[in-house]
């Protein structure tokens, strides 16, 4: 029986996928977080105990900071993405936020992003929400964290949990 040559077109197509799923496994685990480790916690484990109320002005404008900062990524606009994040975070994610928007362009990803929690206020000022993360390798909960001074809210934390 002899061998079955296998088109150069099909032997391309598997790599990309596999580069892609390997891309998006790095990014998905590591996305704004500086390479910490993913914390373990149930998604509504800190939200839930320690959350107070939160005003309905307040907790639009999170939703529409974090719904901007994800629109800028899949926009794969780094500048814009990292005018979202407080000052003294923005400088620990800044070669990880590029290098990871210059590899989701490279592949033309999109990355499906959902509220998967309303914001709720962790301490005065302080606020968190729960996103779901579409990737073409499978669903992740993102843990976002906020400061807010006024009517302005930056991001100081992105982050995958389990």
């Amino acid at each position: 029986m002899g061998r079955r040559r296998v088109p150069l077109k099909t032997i391309l197509v598997v790599i990309v996928l596999v580069a892609a799923a390997a891309l998006l496994a790095s990014c998905g685990g590591t996305s704004s977080s500086g390479g910490q480790a993913t914390s373990s916690a149930a998604p509504s484990s800190s939200a839930s105990a320690n959350a107070t109320p939160i005003s309905a002005t307040d907790a639009q404008a999170v939703r529409d900071l974090a719904t901007a900062y994800w629109a800028a990524y899949n926009a794969y606009d780094a500048e814009k993405t990292l005018s979202y994040l407080d000052t003294a975070y923005r400088p620990s994610q800044d070669k990880i936020i590029r290098s990871e928007i210059g590899q989701l362009k490279t592949f033309g990803v999109k990355l499906g992003v959902s509220e998967k929690s309303a914001p709720v206020l962790t301490a005065p000022g302080q606020a968190e929400m729960y996103l779901t993360m579409k990737t073409p390798t499978g669903t992740r909960t993102m843990l976002m964290k906020f400061a807010g001074s006024g009517d302005a809210w930056t991001i100081t934390y992105a982050e995958e949990v389990k």
